[in-house]
C-alpha cells in the first residue's frame, strides 16, 4: 500500500513539474553594440530582455511580448557614441539574441547603419523561434528612415545614439500548404500501367433496347384496314 502511494505521489509531482515548466515563460536577452571596420570591436551590451510565453500561444504571423529595457541602456548608448561616431561612414549598429551555448558569432543578429539610428525614435524587433522554442533569427527595423536607406550628410547626423521605443514580436514556424496530388494510376503485377477501358459506342450501350423496340414492332404487325360497308354509292348499269 505504501509503495503504491509513493508511486502515485511521484507520478503526480512529475506531471505537475512538467505542466509548470510548460507554463513558465522563457527569458531571452537581447544584446547590442556598434562596430566599425577600422576601429576595435566593442563588446556586446545588454539591450533588454523578453519573456517568451508557451509556444502554443504564439502565432506564426507574430505575437507581441513584453520587452524590459536594461537599466544601463542610456549609459551604454553614450559609450557607443564615444567608441563609434554615428556620422562615420560604414558605422554599424548590431542587435542579437544571446544563446549561451553558442559563440557570439553564431548568435542570430541583425545589422543597421549607424547613421540611421539618431533619425528614428521607435524600433521593432522580431525574434523567429523554432518548433522547440530556440531562437533561429532576428529582424530589426527602424521607423522614419528613408526608403532607400541612405544616410544624411555628416553635418546633419547627430553625434549620439538615441533611445528608442522598442516593440518586440516573436514568431513560430509556419507550415506550408500540402500540395494536391492525384492518385497514382493502377498498375499490373508486372508494373505496367493498366490502359483505360475504351468508351462504348451508342450501339454498344443501347443495342438491347433497340432490339426490344424492333421486336415489338414486328410482333404487332401492320395496322388493320377499315372494313367496307354497303352504304357507299352503287355502280350505274
Amino acid at each position: 500500500m505504501r509503495l503504491a502511494l509513493h508511486s502515485f505521489v511521484a507520478l503526480w509531482l512529475c506531471f505537475v513539474s512538467r505542466a509548470y515548466a510548460q507554463d513558465v515563460p522563457t527569458q531571452l536577452y537581447i544584446r547590442h553594440r556598434v562596430v566599425h571596420p577600422n576601429l576595435p570591436v566593442t563588446p556586446w551590451s545588454n539591450l533588454g530582455s523578453i519573456s517568451i510565453p508557451h509556444l502554443s500561444s504564439i502565432s506564426p504571423s507574430g505575437t507581441p511580448v513584453t520587452f524590459t529595457p536594461a537599466e544601463t541602456l542610456l549609459d551604454d548608448l553614450s559609450e557607443f557614441a564615444e567608441s563609434v561616431d554615428p556620422a562615420l561612414e560604414e558605422s554599424l549598429y548590431q542587435v542579437a539574441v544571446e544563446k549561451p551555448k553558442l559563440s557570439e558569432g553564431m548568435w542570430p543578429a541583425s545589422v543597421m547603419k549607424g547613421c540611421l539610428m539618431p533619425m528614428s525614435t521607435s524600433s521593432s524587433i522580431t525574434v523567429h523561434l523554432s518548433s522547440s522554442g530556440e531562437p533561429l533569427g532576428l529582424d530589426y527595423f527602424l521607423s522614419s528612415i528613408p526608403r532607400n536607406g541612405s544616410c544624411p550628410s555628416p553635418s546633419e547626423t547627430s553625434k549620439s545614439y538615441s533611445m528608442h521605443n522598442t516593440t518586440v514580436f516573436v514568431t513560430t514556424p509556419r507550415s506550408p500548404p500540402l500540395p494536391g496530388l492525384r492518385a497514382p494510376p493502377p498498375l499490373t503485377p508486372e508494373g505496367a500501367p493498366i490502359p483505360p477501358v475504351a468508351e462504348k459506342t451508342f450501339l454498344q450501350k443501347y443495342w438491347v433496347y433497340i432490339v426490344i423496340a424492333v421486336a415489338a414492332l414486328l410482333i404487332s404487325g401492320p395496322p388493320e384496314e377499315p372494313a367496307a360497308n354497303g352504304n357507299g354509292p352503287k355502280a350505274s348499269n
